[in-house]
């Protein structure tokens, strides 16, 4: 049997996203490129549920044993993310598997984190330090990289007027924010994923009025949302002769 790793982002996602309805309880693995099929295989041998029908698999849930199954992720540099995916933690198990919409910790990969949005909707989101980073982006991109400070008069005294410290001109900021939009629109339109840009905007819109209460704070692309697509898998063996003739 041939194992299969998901080529695109999206496609490795959504697949994810599609398996945590049933089987939120997840273990990661981490393996070089080099030994991932080695890897998965184990993970086949260990869990042949993996491989087993879909008609086997919800007989198997309905009788309340764990059904585990498997996501393939495309590479990040030098390595592969495999994603055990459960219904219940397999007895015996060497792995550590844990709730992956545990909202305290939740399943992260990348900049991406999954999430249960109101009204029981399952998503993903972009995690803390992606959505700490791009805040921060957008205050230096506005404000500049000396923030905004308080300025004191002649007695030393703060008289509470603002002012800004290398402050960026107008058309610098407007510019750096416009290049952040379109590159937050090339992000899959995942529900939380959109909402997150959408509150991004909102705040990028707020530091630019505070900041530059003359001018109109740039608009951001539309984010369209996100439509089913069809599966884009490739061979893990593929990957691994691709990376022995790179190097």
């Amino acid at each position: 049997m041939d194992l299969l790793y998901h080529q695109t982002v999206t496609s490795g996602l959504q697949a994810t996203l599609h398996l945590a309805r049933a089987s939120p309880i997840v273990a990661v693995i981490q393996a070089p490129i080099a030994k991932a099929e080695a890897v998965a295989q184990r993970q086949v041998d260990r869990y042949p549920t993996i491989t087993a029908s879909h008609t086997l698999r919800s007989s198997l849930r309905r009788a309340k044993y764990p059904v585990v199954q498997m996501v393939i992720l495309p590479p990040t540099g030098e390595h592969i993310t495999l994603v055990l995916m459960s219904n219940a933690e397999p007895s015996g198990s060497r792995e550590d598997w844990f709730d992956g919409l545990d909202p305290a910790a939740p399943l992260t990969w990348r900049n991406y984190e999954l999430t249960r949005q109101e009204g029981q909707r399952l998503t993903w989101r972009l995690n803390n330090q992606a959505r700490a980073y791009y805040r921060k982006h957008i205050a230096r991109a506005v404000t500049g990289r000396g923030g905004r400070q308080l300025h004191a008069n002649k007695a030393g005294k703060i008289t509470g007027k603002v002012v800004a410290r290398r402050q960026h001109p107008p058309l610098v900021a407007r510019t750096q924010l416009l290049r952040l939009g379109d590159h937050l629109s090339h992000y899959p339109g995942f529900a939380g994923v959109r909402k997150d840009v959408f509150d991004l905007l909102v705040y990028s819109q707020r530091v630019w009025r505070s900041t530059h209460p003359e001018e109109p704070p740039p608009a951001w692309p539309y984010m369209p949302y996100l439509r089913y697509c069809a599966p884009k898998r490739a061979r893990l063996s593929d990957l691994q002769e691709i990376q022995h003739d790179e190097n």
